[in-house]
This record gives structure tokens, sequence and C-alpha cells, in this order.
């Protein structure tokens, strides 16, 4: 029988989980990134970078960013930069992004914040924020092939032996919760249980 089984999974994700992600994917990252053929050299290099929940909205976080500004008006060793960022989750491509975003530098100079926001949102954006864009069909296939490696071979869980294996796996609901970000998972596909160890299931 074809995708006999049908299962909705709650998952957590944890923003330092997310946090760490993001850290990956940018820190020591030049802004704008060198190109080959071009010997402008970059504005800024990224030194660190944070997410949290932020408490303005049910789909906002707060991305925070320390750089190093590289170009001689603005020139600083390390400058914080906080992004008030919106997200949404489409459901059709499974990607979650940055619906609108607002982007702040805090240095005690006006003049200077004004100046660096100007900077940031015209050549940061597609570097920084479009790296939050997170294609959960692709992270959760790659799950997905491992899984069905171990179902392949058989599990064993407390006393049974699960083989077969997991066709499709969708995100069926997203929200933003205050340490985490909560999803729930629909999976379809067919597994047998053999018993091997009934004590095992009947243990209390």
């Amino acid at each position: 029988m074809e995708n006999a089984i049908s299962i909705r999974i709650p998952i957590s994700v944890t923003y330092p989980a997310i946090e760490e992600v993001l850290k990956k994917r940018v820190v020591g990252e030049y802004i704008p990134k060198p190109e080959e053929g071009i010997d402008a050299p970059p504005y800024a290099h990224i030194l660190d970078a944070g997410i949290a929940k932020s408490s303005t909205g049910a789909n906002d976080i707060i991305l925070a960013v320390k750089i190093r500004i590289l170009r001689t008006m603005l020139k600083r060793d390390k400058v914080d930069l906080y992004v008030q960022a919106t997200l949404d989750y489409d459901a059709a491509t499974e990607q979650l992004f940055v619906q609108k975003f607002k982007l702040e530098s805090r240095t005690s100079s006006g003049f200077y914040n004004t100046a660096l926001e100007v900077l940031a949102n015209k050549v940061a954006y597609n570097q920084i924020l479009k790296k939050t864009r997170f294609n959960l069909k692709d992270i959760i296939s790659n799950e997905l092939e491992k899984a069905n490696g171990m179902l392949h071979k058989g599990l064993q869980v407390k006393g049974v032996m699960l083989t077969g294996s997991v066709e499709t796996v969708r995100v069926q609901e997203f929200a933003f919760q205050p340490s985490c970000v909560a999803l729930m998972l629909e999976m379809q596909g067919n597994l047998e249980a053999d018993v091997l160890d009934l004590l095992s299931l009947l243990a209390e």
C-alpha cells in the first residue's frame, strides 16, 4: 500500500542552533563580496552574527551583526548593526525568508549612524539578509536520505526493528516562539515493525 503511514511530528529548533548556521554562512565574509576582475576594495568585514526573537511581532526577529568598516571615511574596528526583520514562510517552496526589515547602527554619532545605515542598506541586503533564506525542503531532504539509509538496513528502537522508507516530509505549520522556532512536520511512507523483545515494550 502506497504511503500507508502518515505521522505529524512537532519539532522545535532553538535560536542558538539557527545562530550557529547563520554564523557559518556570514562570519568572515566581506561586503560586498570580492568578484573576479573587480579591484574595488570591500566596505566591511563581518566579525560576528546573532539572532533572537523580537517582542514587536509574531514573526519578528532581531539579527545582530558585528562588522569592521574598512573604507577611510567611516573606518572603525567594530560597529554593531541591528536588523529588525519580519520573516515569512512559503509553504509552496518550503522556504523561510525575510519579508521586510529595518536596519540600525548604534554608535554615539548620529551622523555616523545615518551614513552607515545608508551604506549598509545599499550594499549589505543581498549578502547578509538573503542568507537568512532557508530552503527547508533541501535541509529536510538531506536528513530524509540519512533516515531512509538507516531504515533500509533496519532501525532497532526499544525491542522493535523498523524497516521501510519515508517518502515525503512537508512542513505544515510554522511559528516563532520566545526560545525556539516550532515546526509541525507531516511524514508519509511505508514502515514495517518486527517485535524482537516483547518484554521491553511491556516494561514500564
